[in-house]
């Protein structure tokens, strides 16, 4: 197992070096670049935004050429659903696609996921005072969790190196979880992930020699919402001995990050009347780039936070799911409406400055 997990972490590892540097290569040959023509795009130079390509692809071929497919069952309905993630991902990447179109093709990866791989929610495990549910809910819970995953990932790769990381952290974590719970099959896969994304944060630490456009973020939204489901599904019985005692909250603690600053930007942009999927510069990570942090300390902070987050969850799950969960949503919500608030403040002291600033250039030009 251990050969094995290092050969297969070192090949995703390389594997994903070798591809983004070739990725980059033919993105400025073919002149493929993220432009910083948007008032919300926060980088100042033109960027290749294809490094999600060489993610896919380090990821598919060193779980194929490794993994033994005995111990992933689900393997072949996983691939056909990040394939479509993958190709909607890509077109957004190069000439765009609209929302309609990328809600019909997540809900295809995900209706693949949940029904022919069978990676699904059986069980609310007591939250909300439900227990099992029946198969049609189940579907239907897990195809609108999932997607709500994907676009929670996507929305928060907004500067360098932090979708990856909140991703690494994730990966890693379930890792661990599922080689404690003796799921070698889904542990290889956390491993495989982990060594991708450390491949392409290389790349993507600031100041970004690549970023992983939709192509990277979907596909990172489609694994964690994976992971989640396997992980929460694994730990459905509770017993004595049992590791985990509260496996939906540890699986929130993971994404809690992008999962809240998601349902704020949503809700914000409804409350002014316009479309949630509508982009802007609200998100947590704009606002502290607005008070003069950089691109790697705002990334270290969220990724500070999103450990703690995991952290907690751990130490509290015997004090059960709907308790943790409360908590840990009133708590990152009360966090996220603190630093918006703060940057908020900040954006008004430095229009003001800048008025009198104004003010005093014109009053000193009828002087002079």
């Amino acid at each position: 197992m251990l050969i094995i997990a290092v050969i297969l972490f070192l090949t995703a590892l390389l594997g994903t070096m070798i591809c983004i540097r070739s990725v980059i290569s033919v993105a400025r040959e073919k002149h493929l670049f993220d432009e910083p023509s948007e008032e919300r795009k926060i980088h100042i130079f033109k960027t290749p935004n294809l490094g999600g390509v060489g993610i896919y692809c380090a990821f598919l071929f060193s779980v194929a050429l490794i993994i033994p497919t005995n111990i992933l069952p689900y393997f072949n309905s996983f691939v056909a659903a990040s394939l479509i993630i993958f190709a909607i991902g890509l077109k957004d990447d190069l000439v765009g696609l609209g929302p309609t179109k990328k809600f019909l093709a997540q809900i295809a990866a995900a209706g693949i996921i949940a029904f022919l791989g069978d990676i699904r929610f059986t069980s609310f495990h007591g939250l909300f005072g439900v227990g099992e549910i029946s198969y049609p809910l189940s579907i239907l819970v897990t195809v609108l969790i999932n997607i709500f995953i994907y676009n929670s990932l996507n929305l928060i790769d907004g500067i360098d190196g932090l979708a990856g990381s909140i991703g690494l952290l994730a990966s890693l974590t379930f890792g661990v979880c599922f080689y404690l719970t003796g799921n070698i099959g889904d542990c290889l896969l956390a491993i495989a992930f982990s060594g991708t994304l450390i491949g392409f944060l290389y790349y993507n630490i600031s100041p970004a020699k690549t970023f992983m456009g939709d192509t990277g973020s979907l596909f990172i939204g489609f694994m964690l919402s994976v992971f989640c489901v396997r992980f929460v599904e694994l730990n459905k019985t509770i017993g004595s001995t049992s590791i985990f005692k509260a496996a939906p909250a540890i699986a929130l603690s993971t994404i809690i990050i992008p999962v809240v600053d998601t349902i704020r930007v949503f809700m914000f942009r409804i409350l002014r009347g316009r479309s949630p999927f509508v982009a802007d510069s609200n998100h947590l990570h704009h606002r502290f780039i607005n008070m003069g942090f950089t691109h790697m300390q705002t990334t270290l902070i969220l990724l500070g936070s999103s450990a703690l987050f995991i952290s907690a969850a751990f130490l509290l799950q015997n004090i059960g799911n709907a308790q943790l969960i409360s908590f840990m949503m009133f708590l990152s919500i009360m966090i996220n409406f603190l630093f918006w608030n703060l940057s908020r403040n900040e954006k008004k002291q430095a229009d003001v400055l800048s008025i009198e600033s104004k003010k005093a250039d014109i009053t000193l030009g009828k002087n002079g």
